[in-house]
């Protein structure tokens, strides 16, 4: 029997969950875009894809390539389906295991991060570069893991309006060992690295930073912890940048395992300022503890209150992954990493509502059984819309070598 990538979440559920499925098909199509196969291919993608103008997929794996360290990719539609360009192959000393994604600048560079490789095997923050007639070319911008800098970086990179770079690492930063957010500077002689805050790992502080930072209107950051908080179930933080340029931190909020636990990717910001994300686990659905989608707003005196907008119940998917995007009518979509119908992960769709949590719609449940072995399985991360379309990888199914697929849903929700 064909072993799965993450326990079930909330025990094996009841056949008669098959007709839960039966409605969630009914709402939408999925078309599977791409499968992945076994190195030298790329494989095993575990991070949002973006976009460019022309409806170009850009994406990373953390396996596969020709050296077994991870790829960059390119899917791009064409008349008889879509195709894969492999646009860089990592070889351990340039980077390794790329596990965040993408982002582009205005002039069409790439920037990402990858866990291991480089200089130190701590990881790097890198720049893809289109060259002219073809192809593409890397630069590595920082190698981590030197004296008390950061390592492990898994999150993805953010502009500042000056062309600056932040980002977080899961460890290191000294002797407080609980990750760094740090800034990348271009200058002349390169890009010069700035800690802005090195977490511990014990006590009320967040620990080991997930996913990336999101900034305010006023160049405020903030993002996630997986543990630390005032209860050790993992944060919210704030980075408040002074007037000589320097940040001080705050814990926004705690979770408490009922109002969520261990959040394991970063935020998404609105233009008011209020944040959104996910956690891995907790919520108030006792038999499962499948994770939330949450809100945090702000009050005019400063303080922060979160509002959970939907516990996951197993039945629905388990630990979902964000960061969470929305469409033009202010719908909220992630993934599930587990859970569903057949313990395989959802895509889910969340509608405002006047008041309580946000009326939800399942928008596909993973079945790499049906109807033919090609659908995926294990979302690890969350999703993209374009056009009305929602587009997103899986970390395993897609046929016999189990190495993800590139998918597109199309909601058909009355």
């Amino acid at each position: 029997m064909r072993p799965s990538r993450i326990a079930t979440c909330g025990g094996t559920l009841l056949l008669a969950l098959a007709l839960f499925r039966l409605t969630a098909a009914a709402q939408s199509h999925e078309r599977v875009l791409h499968v992945f196969t076994y190195s030298p291919s790329c494989d095993s993608p575990e991070a949002p894809l973006v976009a460019d103008t022309a409806g170009n997929l850009y994406g990373t794996t953390i396996g596969g390539g020709v050296s077994t360290y991870g790829c960059v990719f390119e899917l791009s539609p064409t008349e008889s389906g879509w195709v894969e360009t492999v646009l860089y192959n990592f070889s351990s000393t340039d980077g390794a295991y790329p596990d965040s994604a993408l982002t582009f600048d205005s002039q069409g560079n790439l920037y990402g991060t990858t866990v291991r490789g480089g200089s130190y095997d701590s990881g790097v923050a890198f720049e893809l570069s289109p060259t002219n007639p073809g192809g593409w070319t890397e630069t590595v911008l920082h190698n981590f893991g030197s004296g008390s800098d950061g390592n492990g970086p898994q999150s993805d990179l953010i502009f500042d309006r000056a062309g600056n770079l932040y980002g977080t690492t899961t460890g290191s930063g000294g002797n407080r060992r609980g990750g760094t957010v740090f800034k990348l500077t271009p200058g002349l002689g390169g890009w010069t690295e700035t800690i802005l805050y090195a977490f511990p790992t014990s006590g009320p502080d967040g620990d080991w930073p997930a996913g990336g930072v999101v900034m305010d209107g006023a160049g405020n950051l903030y993002g996630a912890t997986h543990f630390g908080g005032a209860g050790g179930y993992g944060s919210v933080y704030r980075l408040a940048i002074l007037k000589d340029g320097s940040y001080r931190e705050s814990v926004i909020h705690s979770f408490n395992l009922y109002d969520g636990w261990e959040p394991k990717t970063g935020l998404t910001i609105d233009g008011k300022g209020t944040l959104y994300g996910t956690t891995d686990a907790g919520g108030d659905t006792i038999a499962c503890y499948c994770g939330v989608v949450f809100e945090l707003t702000k009050n005019s005196n400063g303080k922060w209150t979160e509002n959970v907008l939907h516990s996951m119940a197993a039945t629905d998917g388990g630990s979902p992954m964000g960061p969470v995007v929305f469409d033009g009518a202010g719908n909220l979509y992630a993934a599930a990493q587990s859970g569903g119908t057949f313990a395989q992960g959802t895509i889910f769709m969340l509608t405002p509502t006047s008041i309580g949590p946000w009326s939800e719609t399942i928008l596909h449940q993973f079945d790499y059984q049906y109807p033919d072995g090609k659908d995926g399985e294990s979302p690890y991360a969350g999703v993209i819309v374009r056009r009305g379309q929602v587009f997103g990888t899986t970390a395993g199914g897609g046929g016999p070598d189990d190495s993800g697929i590139v998918f597109r849903i199309t909601p058909r929700v009355k």
